[in-house]
């Protein structure tokens, strides 16, 4: 056996001798003697510890064979996928007024007809084929919540249909959570809509100016007494947006939710993220300067450090470590457009040239639209970062480069931070 060609090797901080082993393939983590670590990369492992080795992924037959395998990730899940994940963006208004706001001025009433969602129904039946046992379906905006007839409607369709196939149905909604009163709570458990995602800017004074209601008035108070009473009645995570002048103060937004009763027992994951910049080409938020354009910026790194740990000292869960699984490399995963367009992420919708076909007429060959398979070269097949990386964010990549042809390479980002996170993980799993 020979040790894995993505496995990273860490000293432990509080323990002389010990090593610990992070599987970048599989996520697994373990503590080891360094005398254990050094018979792996000998080639000289006890059987027993071989064994387990292998099966968390530490320890392969042939790093060679290892690699090719690696390049062949996304082949052998989409054949084993069982599940069709689908993002319904029900409209583009909203009744915020965020000074990045994503959408910019492609906003407006623009709302998913009934007969398109009769087509997206459709479209869930015909793609729903006999491997599949579960569906998967993500109502996104704009301001969903606006939009709650369409939800009932297809809720109410997706249920009957997987009902009759034996199958899941997982229902989950994005949402900036002003809409959310205890009375829609309620029917959405009742519809199926078990999760729902909250965006909250860290706290009141900060959020306030980045998330106002479009009279300019300030919608925290109004989003923390819709969780606080709605907390019960579906799971709510939350998200966040931070930038270089004001994410330290992200952590008092924590202990806010701590002093309110809204303990990590009655809140899912939190992760907050950097707002991103525009694309050159992107007029439509003008008056907005901020944000990144590549997760290797040092002061991201040191933010991402620090909030992170911020969350987990409280008790809050968090995104783990894990390989990446871009919706873009997953053949069964899907984003339609209000009025119908289909693509293949959020983050390019109704921009020109991304259309991967739309529900009248079906779907196109979007693989060189997508660039789905440029992570498949010789640079990335070196590289032990692979299976956390595979080429990056094309939409990163399109926001910096005006295109997505290039790699969003992460080796700078991952050489600087992933000991940290490894050791967080392992950290705050000790205590669990």
């Amino acid at each position: 056996m020979q040790p894995s060609f993505y496995l990273k090797a860490f000293d432990c901080d509080d323990a002389e001798g010990q090593v610990l082993l992070f599987s970048l393939k599989k996520a697994s983590i373990i503590r080891v003697p360094k005398e254990l670590f050094c018979s792996l990369q000998n080639g000289n492992l006890p059987q027993d510890k071989e064994n387990q080795l292998f099966k968390l992924g530490m320890a392969v037959e042939n790093q060679e064979a290892e690699k090719r395998e690696m390049l062949s990730f996304f082949d052998r899940l989409n054949r084993k996928n069982t599940q069709l994940h689908i993002t319904a963006v029900l409209n583009l208004d909203c009744n915020f007024d965020c000074i990045y706001c994503y959408e910019g001025s492609d906003k407006g009433r623009l709302y998913m007809a009934h007969q398109t969602a009769d087509r997206l129904m459709d479209f869930i039946r015909d793609n729903f084929t006999k491997e599949k046992n579960s569906l998967r379906l993500d109502f996104y905006g704009g301001e969903p919540l606006l939009s709650m007839d369409l939800i009932r409607y297809i809720s109410s369709a997706a249920t009957d249909f997987t009902g009759s196939m034996d199958a899941d149905c997982r229902l989950t909604l994005v949402t900036n959570g002003s809409l959310l009163k205890p009375r829609i709570a309620k029917e959405l458990a009742h519809l199926g809509v078990n999760r729902a995602r909250i965006t909250i800017d860290g706290p009141a004074y900060t959020h306030n100016q980045s998330r106002p209601f479009k009279n300019g008035a300030g919608s925290f108070d109004t989003i923390i007494n819709n969780i606080r009473q709605a907390c019960d009645l579906i799971k709510i995570g939350i998200g966040g947006n931070f930038e270089k002048h004001n994410y330290r103060q992200f952590p008092a937004l924590l202990d806010y939710l701590l002093d309110t009763d809204l303990t990590p027992d009655k809140i899912g994951p939190v992760k907050f993220d950097p707002v991103m910049k525009a694309p050159e080409d992107d007029t439509s938020i003008p008056e907005y300067y901020g944000g990144c354009a590549s997760l290797n910026e040092s002061w991201i790194r040191e933010a991402e450090e620090f909030l992170r740990e911020e969350i987990l000292k409280r008790g809050y869960a968090t995104q783990k470590v894990r390989p990446v699984t871009c919706m873009v490399d997953v053949s069964d995963s899907w984003v339609v457009h209000y009025d119908g367009t289909l693509y293949k992420c959020p983050a390019f919708i109704g921009k020109s040239g991304f259309e991967a076909g739309d529900l009248e007429s079906g779907i196109l060959d979007y693989n060189a639209t997508y660039q789905t398979e440029h992570w498949r070269n010789e640079r990335c097949a070196e590289c032990e970062y692979l299976p956390l990386c595979f080429g990056g964010c094309r939409y990163i990549a399109y926001v910096r480069e005006g295109g997505i042809g290039t790699l969003d390479c992460r080796k700078d980002y991952l050489d600087a931070r992933l000991e940290g996170l490894v050791k967080q993980d392992a950290r705050y799993a000790q205590k669990a």
